[in-house]
């Protein structure tokens, strides 16, 4: 494995793989499942772009057993246009409506539900400070993909499909008004970031990403210290799963990590059990 800091840059990487330890296959009514919580032992995800705005639960067996319609409340409209995430704390689900894959987007927005009665509590609306242009490009930084909370804020890695690189965003659930986010911290991952976990027992941040080739990773910040960002360090390692693509994760412990890949047409979403070895 090799470790990162923020301003370092690697042209021949080198990682050590985690293995599967367990592997389950996900109903097709989640084939695009694109993030990942647990609530009371039972797994959260949704799709992503064009899905209904629904919550799936499945348990260990990969069995839906319910699944729930954010529905418009307090004259909110709720789409979902490109949802890539969940995170939770202890009173609410937080949804990226971040996605945005050409960087025209002006309607991106994370998504407030309450987790008693998984009624809607508000839509945070954000934009990127340095955004200029909304012209459709291939390769851009505003999209984003990885949603978590560390401590009592509100955390967004970009999926930077220029650079490689992932911004770190922090975003103010108490600021009504649309909020302009800049980046508080640049890490060169070199791979695209679809995925994030944080761990407040470990310390550990997580991410998930993949590479032009198709390579799978999972990217771990150990003791993350969300008050000086830039000087946070990783260790990048390799996913043996081939023909799929990544796209949510959930901490177990420090050594174990569930993530969810979307079916990519075979038929079928899965979701794996990593262990580092």
């Amino acid at each position: 494995m090799i470790i990162y800091s923020c301003t370092e840059i690697e042209k021949d990487e080198n990682f050590d793989s985690v293995k599967i330890i367990d592997t389950l296959v996900l109903p097709k009514i989640i084939n695009e499942t694109s993030g990942l919580e647990i609530l009371n032992d039972v797994f959260v995800t949704h799709n992503d772009s064009g899905g209904e705005p629904s919550l799936y639960f499945f348990n260990l067996s990969g069995e839906i057993i319910n699944s729930i319609k954010i529905e418009k409340e307090n004259f909110l409209e709720i789409y979902n246009n490109d949802w890539e995430d969940i995170t939770a704390d202890e009173d609410y689900l937080y949804i990226a409506d971040t996605g945005n894959n050409f960087g025209t987007r002006d309607n991106l927005n994370i998504i407030k539900v309450k987790i008693s009665d998984f009624s809607i509590n508000d839509k945070i609306d954000i934009f990127y400070s340095d955004q200029e242009s909304f012209f459709p490009s291939s390769k851009h930084k505003y999209d984003a993909e990885a949603l978590l909370i560390i401590e009592d804020k509100i955390a967004l890695f970009s999926k930077d499909r220029d650079s490689l690189n992932t911004d770190l965003y922090l975003i103010d659930d108490t600021v009504e008004e649309k909020q302009e986010l800049s980046s508080v911290a640049n890490f060169n991952v070199n791979s695209l970031i679809t995925g994030g976990d944080y761990d407040s027992d470990t310390g550990i941040l997580a991410l998930v990403s993949y590479s032009s080739k198709g390579e799978q990773y999972l990217i771990l910040f150990e003791d993350f210290n969300i008050d000086n960002p830039r000087n946070n360090s990783y260790k990048k390692y390799s996913i043996p799963v081939e023909r799929a693509q990544i796209e949510a994760v959930k901490i177990i412990s420090e050594k174990q990590y569930w993530i969810t890949s979307e079916d990519e047409g075979l038929g079928n979403p899965y979701m794996y059990k990593l262990e580092l070895k």
